[in-house]
């Protein structure tokens, strides 16, 4: 399954048959009565791959979907995000053949569709989400945009997440866009066969003045730069007239660029947005902390 976690999230067995077997509590910790009673993995399945495969497969077996033409969109939310657990852990083919059995059941009542993709999207793609797992995310956008049912009013938010996902999945080629340098030339950039990483950020936040100080004094990656082995962009992404300034001190080894608006065609959800490009230029993470980023690149190189 190609996602990537926000968190380092160390789940037990144990405490995944907890998760699947008792109610969710809302963030405001108001006890919801789930939709539906929750399926738990047999006691004889050990690995939690074969638990996730099993909760996946069967998770939404209980809801009567043809009875439900609406239902409470918090309850349904907590639904989906213990769902969202073993969508992690499981086979990529058994998570996502679960995602296209769930769309199918869903997409012909689009009030329903309706209040499954605001809950995919507060679980699979939004701020509160555990985990951001696109592949699935993706699913409920093509089909949601795709509905005929659905009015288009509804669906522009969602074309828009869906146009910048597809450029920016991972295993994909890197996308090519336009900045201006420090001396204020137009530039691009395009994938090369040198692995590279872009980072999206804001120059003036104080976490990543000490991300950028690590990285600067990290030896490894400064011998693979001044080698030509490694590239790393620093690209601010927001409109910002210091930026040139705050940007003086940076290495000269990197490239330093201003690309306000990037964000409205590539997958920006953290500051800073940190890209890891391949030497076959695509995408090997993104969204991801700056050490694990440094790590994925230059084990590219040994």
């Amino acid at each position: 399954m190609t996602y990537k976690l926000k968190t380092i999230i160390k789940t037990s067995l144990l405490s995944m048959s907890l998760l699947i077997a008792t109610p969710v509590f809302s963030q405001e910790t108001i006890q919801i009565a789930p939709l539906f009673e929750y399926p738990m993995a047999p006691e004889e399945l050990q690995s939690i791959t074969d638990k996730s495969n099993y909760l996946v497969e069967r998770f939404w077996d209980s809801m009567d979907f043809k009875a439900k033409k609406t239902v409470d969109q918090n309850a349904l939310n907590d639904a989906f995000r213990v769902y969202s657990v073993p969508l992690r852990w499981a086979e990529k083919s058994k998570s996502l053949a679960s995602a296209d059995k769930l769309i199918e059941k869903v997409s012909k009542n689009p009030t329903l569709m309706l209040q499954f993709m605001k809950a995919a999207e507060e679980c699979l793609y939004g701020p509160r989400a555990d985990a951001w797992i696109d592949e699935i995310y993706v699913k409920f956008l093509q089909s949601f945009v795709k509905n005929k049912k659905i009015p288009e009013a509804r669906k522009k938010r969602y074309e828009s997440q869906l146009a910048t996902l597809e450029k920016s999945m991972l295993g994909t080629v890197a996308p090519e866009f336009k900045f201006t340098d420090r001396s204020g030339k137009e530039a691009t950039y395009f994938p090369m066969t040198t692995p590279t990483v872009i980072i999206f950020g804001n120059p003036s936040l104080s976490d990543w003045r000490l991300s950028r100080l690590r990285l600067e004094s990290n030896i490894a990656l400064s011998q693979a730069v001044d080698k030509g082995q490694v590239n790393i962009m620093f690209i601010v992404p927001s409109e910002t007239e210091n930026w040139k300034v705050e940007t003086s001190d940076y290495s000269d080894k990197w490239t330093i660029g201003y690309a306000p608006g990037i964000g409205n065609s590539l997958d920006l959800r953290t500051t800073p947005s940190i890209y890891v490009i391949g030497s076959d230029g695509k995408i090997v993470m993104k969204n991801v902390t700056p050490e694990s980023a440094v790590n994925e690149v230059l084990s590219q190189i040994k």
